[in-house]
């Protein structure tokens, strides 16, 4: 098996990225810490850690406590400092270092989450599953003693210069950092309190017919032409990567005949008798899911994540490749961590977030497994009447109940102690009150009281060997993470885990549900219902955050025919059979791609075929007609290469205030046109404007129906023809005459050293930048499995140690990846013991 190796150009344009370091790296002959000491020992040998030229540690034990116990060690040693902010993160407790500047934070916090429900789930389990968190915990506080013992050598420049020490770890500990920043990041997103917002406004300035038809077109629940991971029997063929788009992907075919009433939810026609929303109360909920990872409205979905596998009948050898980008956010440290764990049954090489107690992107030679953000719909936000007497009761049931409350307190370093109050109703957590309006909302999880059996179905699923064994683990998760598998001999699956709730007839998922009683859950629908796929027949799987089944819709998101997920099917679908290096380059393309002109670019095909030869609009237009899509900065001046980056930007911006500005509320009008191409570099998705446009211009084709006419009546080829027109001429009055000097900046690659919910995990002298922003995973592996052999090559940037000396010294394996990375190189996984011994430049015993 071939794996992709850097080109001369490639290998040039990486060795340029460390000037734009933020500060030199230490010379591999520096001091560095104990990881790379001689062997050691003072006894039996329990654990053995054996580390790679890349600092990844292997760890080698023979019962679950001492592997566990090797892996909390071996990141201890590398990420001291971010794991010690990343548990203060998720408990709340980042006051108790930072001061005042935590108190915001941390209060959120406590009220997103029950201590006691969590360690009484860890107190059920059987003695071999605590082993895993306990051991790892030991492990951990292994070596925390060990740098308290040795300040000057081994304590982390960052706890120095802030003035505290790392804490001791706890199972409870352990478990918390995969709830907190997977759960409940990545499974706890809502927008139906915004989208109440939404509704509320445009039924006051339109009235309630033409404002719900309104937001029944911007905000649907079902497109039958967007592209789902299980394939649709009538989903018609994206069109191959380099034809001019005359047929899109997810147009025509009998799936068009089924966009009839798409909009709104089947036999709930009836709106909810709700309260209206207070602004500041929807700015709160907002608040609090931009903190755990979430989106803007009207996509509030986490960004998150992209895969593509192939299987026997697509891959060149007849085996399975997969190829994953979990898209977590860039950070220094990195949000992923690399390690091998051999033993107790386990033989898995990977990465993993945060040094998760599980492997969540790896393989142990059988099969390989990767994830993206789960889409189905498992939270339900319910508006609670409260009492005008007693605002600690709220109606339900045809009685006034008690609220639930218990108090935590946040401890504030160099200030008073503060005390939070967390309410909970039937339904869960308070997330915000609304006095103007006398309610509440609550949030209602189907995965709560599952959290550690999901923990522990992610981390058995590694020890899975064929399909059936793997759907075993996935239906004991109750969060939304999508799974993908695939084997040595050349399956591949897709499953889309998680507890999907049986909502009531009635309920419109959009929006929130009325608390009094009359929208309860039925119970959890059956696992054979989640969506899932093996061995489709297109012989590929692809997902980038797109809808997962055909029907499996939620509130979060508007799926669409323009979908990113074309960038990858178009090229999956562009060659026969696929070589390990043609999945690694559709990565780099995909990186790069402009996410609307795939759309845009009929209607501008049709908007100037009429016009006279050589008029100076056709020429124009004829530069992004014969564009192919790639927004880059090769010559590293600052500027995208070329005039399409900018007319892209200008026009876009144009025909979203042109079509959209009209007939949305000014506050719900602001978030369109801050969308469009608002995300670093570009979009990470198509502009949600975008959408809404593509859908106006195909009128009655369009897959959501078309009740209320954003054009006002004009012909479609006018109404782009002369935004471009506007567009032209804005970049000509701001640049010139020339087309060619048409410039947009480039956006730099940013390893932030705040961690995802905005908390310092590093020094901010540590903030690390390339050259431009790539829109891909956080971290990339590509596996290959085919039978005789197992390979796999990963990249995971800045690199695999966080650590800095008190001196300053910095690790070698500090960001010794983020040229590669960069350059879409990839280093080679050891997954064999001969590999490991052929590649080992230190060795670790642990008695």
């Amino acid at each position: 098996m071939r794996f992709p190796r850097l080109s001369p150009a490639r290998a040039a344009a990486a060795l340029a990225v460390g000037c734009l370091l933020a500060a030199p790296l230490s010379p591999a002959t520096a001091s560095v810490p104990e990881e790379h000491s001689a062997e050691r020992s003072t006894g039996d040998v329990r654990v053995t850690i054996k580390r790679d030229r890349w600092g990844v540690p292997h760890v080698y034990a023979d019962t679950t406590r001492d592997l566990f116990h090797g892996y909390g060690y071996a990141v201890a040693e590398d990420r001291l400092f971010q794991m010690e902010m990343a548990k203060r993160s998720v408990l709340g407790t980042t006051a108790e270092v930072l001061g005042e500047a935590g108190t915001a934070h941390d209060r959120l916090t406590r009220a997103n989450f029950d201590p006691a429900a969590i360690r009484a789930q860890i107190e059920a389990l059987p003695q071999e599953d605590r082993d895993i968190l306990d051991g790892y915990a030991e492990g951990f506080n292994r070596r925390v003693q060990e740098v308290l013992a040795d300040r000057e050598q081994l304590m982390p420049k960052q706890f120095l210069d802030r003035g505290f020490e790392p804490s001791e770890w706890t199972g409870y500990d352990v478990a918390m950092i995969w709830i907190g920043t997977m759960a409940n990041r990545f499974s706890d997103s809502t927008s139906e309190v915004a989208n109440l917002q939404v509704r509320d406004q445009l039924v006051a300035e339109h009235g309630p017919e033409r404002g719900q038809e309104l937001f029944d077109q911007i905000l649907w629940t079902e497109d039958p032409t967007a592209p789902t991971t299980v394939p649709r029997t009538d989903h018609p063929r994206p069109e191959v990567h380099g034809e001019m788009p005359g047929d899109r992907p997810g147009r025509g075919g009998d799936a068009r005949a089924d966009r009839a009433g798409a909009a709104a939810p089947a036999g709930r026609s009836a709106a909810p008798e709700l309260a209206p929303v207070d602004q500041d109360l929807a700015d709160a909920g907002l608040e609090l899911m931009a903190r755990h990872g979430g989106g803007d409205w009207p996509d509030q979905r986490p960004t998150a994540s992209n895969l593509w596998a192939v299987g026997s009948k697509k891959s060149a050898d007849g085996g399975s490749v997969l190829l994953n980008g979990p898209q977590f956010g860039w950070y220094n440290p990195s949000y992923v961590y690399g390690v091998g764990l051999h033993g107790a049954g386990f033989d898995v090489t990977g990465n993993t977030p945060f040094g998760y107690p599980m492997v969540l992107f790896g393989t142990n030679k059988h099969i390989s497994w990767g994830s993206t953000a789960g889409p189905l719909d498992v939270n339900d936000v319910y508006q609670e009447r409260l009492n005008p007497e007693d605002p600690d009761q709220y109606w339900h049931d045809g009685a006034w109940r008690d609220m639930e409350v218990r108090e935590e307190t946040v401890r504030v370093r160099d200030g008073e102690d503060q005390v939070v109050e967390v309410r909970s109703t039937v339904h869960g957590f308070v997330t915000g009150t609304d006095e103007a309006n006398g309610t509440a909302y609550t949030k209602k999880r189907s995965w709560a009281g599952s959290e550690i059996e999901s923990l522990l179905a992610w981390t058995k699923k590694t020890k899975a060997t064929d399909w059936d064994e793997y759907l075993e683990q996935a239906e004991k998760v109750g969060i939304s993470i999508n799974w993908y598998y695939a084997d040595d001999d050349g399956n591949i699956g897709y499953v889309s885990p998680g507890h999907m709730p049986d909502r009531p007839e009635g309920q419109d998922p959009r929006l929130p549900a009325v608390g009094d009683g009359s929208m309860e859950w039925e119970g959890i629908r059956d696992f054979a219902e989640n969506p899932k796929v093996y061995n489709p027949r297109q012989g590929y799987i692809a997902n980038w955050n797109n809808q997962s089944g055909p029907g499996a819709t939620g509130d979060s998101g508007t799926w669409s025919d323009v979908d990113r997920v074309n960038e990858i099917t178009s090229r999956l679908q562009a060659q026969r059979r696929l070589t390990a290096e043609q999945m690694w380059a559709i990565n780099e393309e995909t990186s790069f791609a402009d996410l609307n002109i795939r759309y845009l670019r009929p209607h501008l095909e049709d908007a100037v075929r009429g016009l006279p030869a050589g008029d100076p609009l056709a020429e124009d237009a004829r530069l992004l007609l014969e564009w192919d899509g790639q927004t880059r900065d090769e010559d590293a001046d600052g500027s995208y290469d070329g005039p399409q980056p900018a007319m892209m930007r200008a026009w876009v911006a144009a025909l979203t205030e042109d079509v959209l500005a009209d007939d949305l509320p000014e506050e719900i009008y602001a978030k369109y046109a801050d969308g469009v191409y608002a995300r670093p570099g570009g979009s990470a998705r198509p502009a949600e404007s975008v959408k809404l446009i593509d859908n106006a211009l195909q009128g009655e084709d369009a897959g959501v129906p078309q009740t209320v006419d954003l054009l006002d009546g004009r012909d479609g080829t006018d109404v782009v023809r002369d935004a471009f027109a506007t567009a032209v001429a804005d970049l000509r009055a701001e640049h010139g005459e020339d087309p060619q000097q048409w410039r947009a900046e480039a956006v730099p690659h940013v390893y932030s050293t705040k961690n995802f919910m905005g908390i310092d995990q590093a020094g901010a002298d540590e903030e690390l930048r390339t050259p431009e922003y790539m829109n891909r995973g956080t971290e990339n592996n590509l596996i290959a499995l085919d039978g005789e052999h197992a390979h796999a090559c990963t990249v995971t940037p800045p690199g695999q140690s966080g650590f800095i000396a008190p001196d300053g010294t910095r690790s070698p394996h500090y960001s010794d990846q983020l040229a590669m990375y960069t350059a879409f190189g990839c280093k080679e996984e050891n997954l064999f013991p001969e590999q490991v011994e052929q590649n080992t430049e230190s060795v670790t015993h642990l008695d």
